[in-house]
């Protein structure tokens, strides 16, 4: 590819009376210089190789920034969908914890009524067991008249029979008041 033409320039030095042998030799070895620095240099055939090679890349570049932007699309889309998730997730969990709260409110009431009904049914329970505890007492005391009245009045067997029959008929009274208040006790548990 050497732009250089040996055999011209010996000639020339032939005919400038330069003897045939060192005119040759002589231009061999401008030939080797000249081709050793022109090897380092670049011709248009690399230029053109060098150009096409650019060109291809750049064509591989392009493709590949075409793929890039099209999954920077689709990221940016799945972002959205997630971006519209998150903010649904968080207005369902608003309306969670408002819920939670308000749970929270009626159980607290729950309790307070809860309270409240144990206190009644403590002292309606205080109060069965006073009147049970009269009741006993009374009976006791209608034994002791039976006994009393049984041990000095042997004739009394009918009257004993009779004064057995009231006393049943009290232990009936006292079980009746026991049962009119379990409803009342119960109505008031509601």
């Amino acid at each position: 590819m050497s732009m250089f033409n040996s055999l011209s320039y010996a000639t020339r030095l032939v005919d400038a009376g330069v003897p045939r042998e060192q005119a040759e030799v002589h231009a061999q070895v401008l030939q080797g210089v000249y081709e050793q620095e022109h090897e380092q240099y670049a011709t248009k055939a690399d230029f053109i190789v060098l150009s096409n090679e650019v060109k291809a890349q750049i064509d591989q570049l392009e493709v590949k920034t075409d793929r890039l932007e099209q999954k920077t699309d689709r990221l940016e889309q799945k972002t959205d969908r997630l971006e519209q998730k998150t903010d649904r997730l968080s207005t369902q969990f608003d309306r969670l914890e408002a819920k939670t709260d308000l749970l929270e409110v009626k159980t607290d009431l729950l309790d307070e009524k809860i309270t409240q009904v144990e206190i009644r049914i403590t002292a309606e329970i205080t109060s069965l067991k006073t009147t049970m505890e009269g009741c006993k007492k009374e009976f006791s005391t209608l034994r002791a008249d039976i006994a009393t009245l049984t041990s000095s009045n042997k004739v009394l067997t009918n009257s004993h029979k009779y004064i057995l029959w009231i006393g049943g008929g009290l232990a009936t009274m006292c079980m009746s008041v026991l049962g009119l208040c379990v409803p009342i006790l119960l109505h008031n548990i509601k």
